[in-house]
């Protein structure tokens, strides 16, 4: 199991990973992504990894711009637990949204690294 996380080095894959999504970058997501993630997004529809990275590939899903803040984390042995914020703007299926919402994170200790084990955001109304 790698080595409980600091706060900086929890803001770094959570930054890697917003980075990734706006890039379109499905190399570094793949790396990231537990192979059975739990990726849920604000119109309640989930992903498996390998639909959400095919979403990516294929267009039709695109993040234009990513905002986050990192409000609360909660770590224990082998997960860390993430609560925040996530604001931006994205075409799904074809069509513009904007992005605002509470969002929860989950990366687990996996394979000698950290992955994302799950997505979960809240539209703020």
């Amino acid at each position: 199991m790698p080595d409980a996380l600091s706060m900086s080095q929890i803001e770094d894959l959570e930054d890697r990973r917003y980075r990734a999504m706006v890039d379109g970058d499905v190399e570094v997501l793949d790396e990231l992504l537990s192979d059975d993630v739990i990726y849920t997004h604000s119109n309640a529809s989930t992903d498996s990894k390998a639909a959400y990275l095919e979403r990516l590939r294929s267009g039709d899903l695109v993040y234009h711009s990513l905002e986050h803040t990192t409000d609360q984390v909660v770590v224990r042995p082998g997960v860390v637990v993430i609560g925040g914020t996530m604001t931006g703007s994205i075409h799904m299926h074809g069509v513009a949204k904007t992005l605002n919402s509470r969002v929860v994170t989950v990366w687990v200790a996996e394979d000698g690294r950290w992955r994302l084990a799950a997505f979960g955001p809240t539209p703020v109304p």
